[in-house]
């Protein structure tokens, strides 16, 4: 059978980065191909590639078996490819139905010959009816995509997708930001189009996702395939062992077995370090009451919507003054009303949207790495640039950020590169909390254990840390406690010996 999708020989360059040497990718009709690599592995550069998005790339595009010119997006649109990026393409100032529909919304004529208008009752009416086929009720179609969490905004990007009725449709790290329900309701919307004929290429750095939903993986690593292989054939421990290019020992710090309690240490040996007492915001959350401890690890659990990701926005004051309720820290009264007064107290914020909201993405590493800091890097009136690269030097050789030089555009990194740039930004600055909104979304398996050590050390060294994540396994491997969140309120905290199956009861439970 000749394959839907063939890419032969691809090759792409940076400057001073050979980020695809030579790739071969094919992908069957009615198929969903995984691909899976480290952070920086040439993945997404490589389904950017057959978006269109780098027009200057070496090799050969067939769809088909028809040699195909994929310059541009609209070359790759016209050829039936649709790609959801790890980086969303909405328009934040138009609704969520206009941003489904758009570059297809239906119109009306009018008296006028050849004036045609929007069709608004129609647009509205197709992106519901599509919204609700592909299970995503927890959207407003009405609402303005500014207006929505990053989940809500990620399932807009994948109904805008699926309208454009693409033939090969490429779904890159998909998931990082829903819930375990909303995933599983992508899963069947997947099987669905796969059943109907579509071909999906899918990158994911959940690899129990890559065993669940694909027939075939194609693994690269360094900008190379490493291996071809299909699903049944392969194991965890072997798809990594490709990934990272070295086996994978029992001393090894990137422990794959599922130990539910890796890594935690007794929590409260510490000072009390922040007391929060009936804390709410009007519609986000409400009483919400914890105390945080020096040297401690707290997790929060919920479901998209429960009041997670509000709550530490609002702790930090990146939405305003939260006017009930009360937060003390270090024994004194803490009411933020912006970021800089939180930072100036003590508090950093890792957020969801590492690239809207962390970083500025056309700015150096080194630049990105000091912003919080920069006033304390001077020499009179200049710059001090010794100091600033001795800085920089360090926070990059602590964290194991991996770029050509501290002067490449931050934009330009892999995911997982970025996230730890965020995270050496805050370190920075030295806060006594640190809180971290899903710091490995998008990070592969080596990464992951990379932070989970490094937020370790952090609490051994005496810092606080809040943890926000959506993943179970996660949560019950890294922190003291978890606290979980439903509609806003808290409704259970985990203590002591608590396991994967604990926080996910917990999260889905009925309160």
């Amino acid at each position: 059978m000749q394959p839907v999708l063939e890419m032969r020989g691809i090759t792409k360059r940076f400057p001073g980065v050979l980020a695809l040497d030579n790739v071969d990718f094919n992908l069957m009709h009615g198929e969903v191909h995984a691909l899976v690599g480290a952070n920086g592995a040439g993945k997404s550069t490589l389904m950017k590639v057959l978006a269109g998005a780098y027009p200057d790339y070496e090799g050969q595009v067939a769809i088909a078996g028809r040699v195909c010119e994929m310059r541009t997006p609209r070359q790759a649109q016209q050829s039936g490819v649709a790609v959801i990026h790890q980086e969303f393409s909405l328009v934040p100032t138009l609704t969520a139905a206009e941003n489904i529909m758009l570059g297809m919304e239906p119109r009306r004529s009018t008296s006028f010959p050849g004036n045609m208008l929007l069709n608004k009752k129609a647009l509205a009416e197709r992106s519901v009816r599509l919204l609700g086929e592909l299970g995503f009720t927890a959207v407003d179609p009405r609402a303005r995509v500014s207006d929505l969490g990053v989940a809500e905004q990620q399932l807009v990007q994948i109904a805008k997708a699926i309208a454009a009725n693409a033939r090969i449709l490429v779904m890159d790290e998909p998931t990082a930001r829903l819930s375990r329900a909303e995933r599983d309701e992508l899963f069947k919307v997947m099987f669905r189009l796969r059943d109907a004929g579509t071909s999906i290429v899918y990158i994911s750095h959940f690899l129990e996702e890559v065993f669940r939903v694909a027939s075939r993986v194609t693994v690269l690593r360094d900008g190379q395939v490493v291996a071809v292989r299909a699903v049944d054939e392969l194991d965890r421990r072997t798809l990594v062992h490709h990934m990272l290019g070295r086996e994978i020992t029992a001393g090894d710090k990137v422990r794959l077995e599922d130990s539910s309690t890796h890594g935690r240490q007794s929590a409260g040996k510490g000072e009390e370090i922040m007391v929060v007492r009936g804390l709410g915001r009007r519609g986000k959350f409400e009483d919400v009451s914890f105390s945080l401890r020096r040297g401690e690890i707290l997790g929060i659990a919920g479901l998209v919507g429960s009041g997670r990701t509000e709550l530490a926005r609002a702790i930090f004051g990146a939405d305003g003054s939260v006017k009930t309720g009360s937060i003390k820290m270090k024994g004194r009264d803490y009411a933020p009303s912006n970021p800089r007064a939180a930072v100036a107290s003590g508090l950093a914020l890792l957020p969801e949207d590492r690239k809207q909201q962390g970083l500025v993405l056309v700015r150096p590493v080194s630049d990105n790495v000091l912003l919080p800091v920069t006033a304390t890097f001077t020499r009179g009136p200049f710059l001090d640039h010794r100091r600033r690269k001795q800085q920089v030097s360090s926070m990059t050789t602590r964290l194991n950020i991996k770029s050509a030089s501290p002067a490449v555009q931050v934009g330009t990194l892999s995911g997982g590169n970025q996230q730890k740039v965020v995270l050496a930004k805050w370190l920075s600055a030295s806060p006594d909390i640190l809180i971290l909104d899903q710091p490995t979304a998008g990070v592969d398996v080596g990464t992951k254990e990379e932070i989970y050590l490094f937020l370790r050390q952090l609490a051994a060294a005496g810092r606080a840390l809040i943890m926000i994540s959506d993943d179970p396994e996660e949560l019950s491997r890294v922190c003291d406690r978890v606290m979980v969140m439903q509609r806003g309120r808290v409704v259970r905290e985990l203590d002591g010996d608590f396991a994967v199956s604990d926080v996910l009861t917990a999260v889905t439970g009925d309160y």
